[in-house]
């Protein structure tokens, strides 16, 4: 661990949120408490990183940086976090003179807090610094969106239990496509909710995206309501393979339960339970159980949508999932990041999405991936 603000020891970029992430974990998995002390220069003013100022802020950290029980990380958009173990005087005391340093409007720019109590945070910060903020969240509210109280709230719920599912969803085909020119082999059906279509019926005129609590709560029913689709015994008899996202604590609700003891004898494993990013930073803990009792259960699990910047934070390797639902980029075959390397040495675990063009396919035969999904695969597999 370096000793001075630019020394080579002190992990900084897409490692440093890597290895934030590793500890964060760790920590959780022990129950081991640290103290965390975060500086979000990322949210700072220009005032912030005139050289006066720099100079200010690096007196006032060297204290943490000295310190051989304390681990530093310099995150990619610019925030600093420094981790000790109790009780953490020096980080106490760098937060103080932080504070002193910095205008008092900025004052919120320092935090403090705990791991384990703070894991999710954490790591909701060195996935922020990753450029990723909220991965599955829509665009914010329009400035004239309307608010909603209790009773909107109990009225949306009940609209959404009694509307109509199909208009609410959507469905694409997940492939195996062939280099050698074979027909698109359709393997299962991935089913979304359809929130633009979902807002409309049950909430209109309400930007659903400008609250994510709302959103994971409607989506949980949304959810439920799919499950118990699946579970129908007329589907059941025309059965397809599915693919659902969806948040962990819909597993343990009742309603799971029931679909779950509902299920034919071996059908368990033709589901594929798939848990978005933003979910798994949101409620590490909450993740883990819903991955134990998935597993334990013989469903397939996914790691859902995800960017290849995410892969720093959450490797699959250490989530223990059985698919890699990896997001398609054009930046894909200009550079791939040593983290998605890690993955692709098991391309048959890996499901290539949003693929809307034949460059993607085609940088996905190249490292191994046969599995696809996307409009240009619909369009594949309406063609025959």
């Amino acid at each position: 661990m370096r000793n001075d603000i630019d020394g080579d020891r002190r992990p900084g970029g897409v490692r440093a949120a890597a290895e934030l992430a590793t500890l964060v974990r760790e920590s959780v998995a022990a129950n081991a408490v640290r103290e965390v002390l975060h500086l979000r220069l990322s949210g700072l003013g220009p005032a912030a990183r005139r050289p006066h100022h720099q100079r200010l802020l690096r007196d006032a950290l060297e204290p943490v940086l000295a310190a051989a029980r304390t681990r530093v990380f310099d995150l990619p958009n610019g925030d600093v976090v420094a981790v000790s173990a109790p009780p953490g005087l020096v980080l106490e005391t760098a937060r103080l003179a932080l504070l002193r340093t910095l205008d008092a409007a900025a004052g919120e720019a320092v935090q403090a807090m705990r791991l384990p109590a703070g894991a999710a945070q954490l790591l909701a910060i060195a996935a922020e610094s990753l450029g990723m903020g909220q991965v599955d969240e829509p665009p914010p509210a329009a400035a004239d969106a309307s608010p909603i109280n209790s009773f909107d709230l109990a009225m949306a719920e009940r609209s959404l239990a009694q509307a109509d599912l199909e208009a609410m969803t959507t469905a694409q085909g997940v492939c195996r496509l062939d280099p050698e020119g074979e027909p698109a082999e359709p393997l299962w059906e991935d089913r979304r909710v359809a929130w633009a279509s979902l807002a409309a019926a049950v909430l209109p005129g309400v930007d659903i995206g400008s609250c994510s609590a709302l959103q994971r709560r409607l989506a949980r029913l949304a959810e439920l309501r799919m499950l118990a689709e699946v579970g129908r015994p007329a589907v059941q008899l025309a059965w397809r393979r599915v693919g659902l996202a969806v948040v962990p604590a819909t597993l343990a609700t009742p309603a799971f339960q029931r679909f779950d003891s509902g299920l034919p004898a071996g059908r368990r494993q033709d589901i594929t339970l798939a848990f978005r990013p933003a979910d798994i930073l949101a409620d590490p803990a909450g993740f883990l159980t819903a991955r134990d009792l998935a597993r334990g259960r013989g469903y397939r699990t996914a790691l859902d949508d995800a960017p290849p910047e995410l892969l720093a934070v959450l490797p699959p390797e250490r989530l223990e999932l059985d698919l890699l639902r990896l997001r398609w980029s054009a930046d894909l075959p200009v550079a791939t990041p040593a983290c998605l390397e890690r993955a692709l040495l098991r391309p048959d675990q890996v499901v290539l999405v949003g693929v809307d063009r034949p460059a993607a396919i085609a940088w996905g035969w190249e490292v191994g991936i046969r599995v696809f999904q996307g409009p240009l695969v619909e369009r594949r597999r309406r063609n025959g």
